[in-house]
């Protein structure tokens, strides 16, 4: 648009148009009830029974390596235990150590 040009009848009216809304006297009062609203929300428990079976899977997977890895410790002790178990047994039976004690 060139300004020598006068502007048109709308961009007049447009310039001149407000808007007015009406006041809401509740306004602040609902907006600070939602944000105590939310506040209230962001505890543990909460948390947890909004996330519950995520959390309920992570604690049964959590549950399950604990219990291999306790199993395969386990079993790796009892077959240390029997190795020097058997070990010790042959040596009992050897008579070359026999020998030597008496």
């Amino acid at each position: 648009m060139n300004r020598s040009e006068s502007p048109s009848p709308s961009s007049e009216l447009l310039n001149a148009w407000r808007v007015t809304p009406e006041r809401d006297p509740e306004f602040r009062s609902r907006v600070w009830r939602r944000i105590a609203a939310r506040q209230g929300e962001s505890d543990w428990p909460a948390y947890l029974r909004a996330h519950a079976l995520p959390a309920t899977g992570l604690l049964a997977v959590a549950l399950v390596a604990g219990a291999w890895a306790g199993h395969e410790q386990a079993r790796d002790r009892a077959e240390a235990r029997r190795d020097a178990m058997v070990t010790a047994y042959v040596q009992s039976l050897d008579a070359r150590v026999m020998a030597d004690h008496r």
